[in-house]
């Protein structure tokens, strides 16, 4: 008896030599043949799901290169998973790109052109065009406080006017003379955001007649309230401007306006883009989760480049009209130039 406890002991530690031997030596598991996805960059929809900037490599604002989700043949999802986290997304607050108008989407200032061809039809006075050029150009060096006051005095012009007529006579203006004026860097933009499903959003402190008429013509949401600017006061009874200012979306104004679209429309501004040139939006952009400074203003371009923003250079509009347009004495103004502001 005391042989065979010593046999069965000795069998024991036999096997479990065998089995801790068998353990080390075991080949490697079957790699799965199929290659991995490739890394990039991360798409305009990876990044508002939360992917990070990279500002040490490639500079600014470069988006970090999306990580592949590794993914096991047990764990991988059906087609009804997909379909609940596509109705997921579509149920939280959306991502938007918003765009500054003037020297942004196009790369000059419609408020000027628009204003010159009013004296040309006799609507404007020649003070009031030294008045809109004091203002332009203090826009144009970011220096726009107080430039409420020229835009009260501005809406008093169409009191009375029709705001069906108005807004025809815009969009006629807008397809005739600033089709063309968009700048390549903004149709790429737009093209990529589109792409990933990201609406895109006028937002300006113009009126909304030009607004919505650069929404229309240049690839923008263009249903009216979806498009953010500074509102002329209609009589809803007789469908004519009063003269007054309804909403004024400049400076800290335009910030205050989109919050509000912002809220109605269910759109989380930490989500979105907003593209301009101009340090009068600076409150704005320190609201959204992607601020991007385009061809800046002095005061603009400092501010970025302190907060780490991308600085993004769009270029010109290939196709600019070189003839002069309007003439009045010694005064020339060409519908080719940038125009103050």
């Amino acid at each position: 008896m005391r042989g065979l406890k010593r046999y069965r002991r000795g069998r024991r530690s036999v096997n479990s030599m065998a089995e801790t031997e068998a353990s080390v030596e075991a080949p490697p598991a079957a790699v799965d043949p199929r290659p991995e996805p490739p890394l990039g960059e991360a798409s305009i929809a990876e990044v508002s799901n939360g992917a990070m900037r990279d500002d040490s490599a490639d500079g600014p604002g470069t988006p970090a290169p999306a990580t592949p989700k590794k993914q096991s043949i047990l764990d991988a999802s059906p087609a009804v998973d997909v379909d609940e986290s596509e109705r997921e997304r579509d149920e939280s607050p959306g991502a938007v790109a918003l765009f500054d108008l003037d020297h942004t989407i196009i790369d000059t200032n419609s408020s000027w052109h628009w204003v010159q061809h009013e004296v040309n039809n006799g609507k404007v006075g020649f003070g009031m065009l030294m008045t809109a050029l004091y203002w332009f150009s203090r826009y144009a060096l970011g220096l726009g406080a107080g430039a409420e006051r020229a835009g009260a005095e501005a809406a008093e012009l169409y009191a009375g006017e029709m705001e069906d007529d108005l807004n025809e006579r815009v969009a006629t203006f807008f397809r005739k003379e600033l089709s063309h004026r968009v700048r390549p860097g903004c149709k790429e933009a737009m093209a990529r955001h589109k792409a990933d499903g990201v609406r895109c959003v006028m937002c300006t402190s113009s009126w909304q007649h030009p607004a919505r008429a650069a929404a229309a013509l240049y690839g923008l949401e263009p249903a009216h309230k979806d498009v953010i600017s500074s509102v002329m006061e209609v009589d809803q009874s007789t469908g004519r401007l009063t003269g007054r200012i309804q909403k004024v979306a400049y400076g800290d104004g335009k910030h205050a306006v989109t919050k509000e679209w912002a809220e109605r429309a269910n759109v989380d501004l930490a989500k979105c883009w907003f593209y301009t040139d101009s340090f009068s939006d600076v409150a704005l952009l320190e609201a959204v989760g992607f601020p991007v400074a385009v061809n800046p203003d002095a005061r603009l371009r400092k501010h970025a480049q302190e907060r780490g923003w991308p600085v993004e250079d769009w270029g010109l509009a290939e196709d600019k009209s070189k003839k002069p347009r309007y003439a009045y004495a010694c005064l020339t103004m060409k519908g080719s130039s940038q125009g103050p502001g």
